[in-house]
């Protein structure tokens, strides 16, 4: 994770606007290099909070098959609950994660069907900023989810017959996750952003679990539209290009000073032999 966060911090450094533009000269390039050196700033912003998320998911082969056997409909739009946050520039590149979690139960007499889905990852995007109040971003989730179902067939109506009669089924299925997106970002209060994102997930699922038993069936694959709304509690701050380069000068001057201290021991010998 530490390794993470040096690389989001030298990534927004690189792309500092002006450290790459060229002078006239070569004199005014090196006067333009140090100027730029000594007051420029980077933004690093970061936090996390709350992602509410509503999803569209194409479910008509998994409903086309229970629906089959007698049992009502998955409802195809879904609300999830989970939360997600970020590091890296205001303006540039940014690294995090966040995970989503929602289910939905569909009843008809006696029957019922429970849905759950479960998925989560790493995000990877990049920050376009006119501003400090308005920003576009486009990015890309990698992950790994879950699916599971429970069917209820029928009440019992006595102990004995809950034993005989097998009312209820449960399975779950594993999948990798893909989900790009785009989000606008404003600031409604210095201490709070607001992102609204819209994205697609794709999905690729492995066999249905049983217990034991391993067996196929739909939706091998499941998509849909996401629309997210973030709330990200966090702050931000300049990094300054010429406390880096204090502590760099610094750092060199330590070490040049433990080298300096340590025993000659040529110097020692020929002591010892003078006494």
């Amino acid at each position: 994770m530490k390794t993470t966060l040096i690389l989001v911090l030298l990534l927004s450094l690189i792309t500092i606007p002006g450290l790459a533009e060229s002078a006239d000269s070569a004199d005014s390039a090196d006067s333009a290099t140090s100027a730029d050196l000594a007051g420029s700033t980077g933004l690093v912003i970061g936090g996390g909070g709350p992602m509410p998320t509503l999803m569209f998911l194409n479910l008509e082969d998994l409903n086309g098959s229970i629906t089959v056997a007698g049992y009502p409909q998955i409802n195809q739009v879904l609300f999830a609950n989970g939360g997600g946050g970020y590091i890296g520039q205001l303006d540039g590149l940014r690294i995090g994660g966040f995970g989503l979690s929602g289910d939905t139960v569909s009843n008809s007499g006696s029957r019922s069907v429970s849905f759950d889905l479960a998925y989560g990852g790493i995000m990877v995007e990049k920050a376009v900023s006119n501003d400090d109040e308005f920003t576009v971003v486009l990015g890309t989730l990698l992950g790994l989810g879950s699916l599971d179902l429970r069917f209820i067939s029928d009440i019992p109506v006595s102990f004995e017959d809950a034993v005989a009669n097998p009312f209820v089924s449960s399975m779950s299925k594993e999948f990798f996750a893909v989900q790009p997106y785009i989000a606008f970002e404003s600031k409604p209060f210095s201490w709070m952003w607001a992102r609204l994102q819209l994205g697609f997930l794709w999905t690729l699922a492995d066999q249905w679990t049983f217990e034991d038993a391993e067996f196929a069936g739909p939706p091998r694959t499941l998509g849909g539209l996401t629309a997210s709304l973030m709330l990200r509690f966090g702050g931000g701050g300049r990094f300054p290009l010429d406390n880096l380069e204090a502590a760099i000068e610094a750092l060199d001057n330590l070490e040049l000073d433990s080298d300096s201290n340590e025993p000659d021991h040529a110097d020692a010998a020929e002591d010892a032999e003078t006494e």
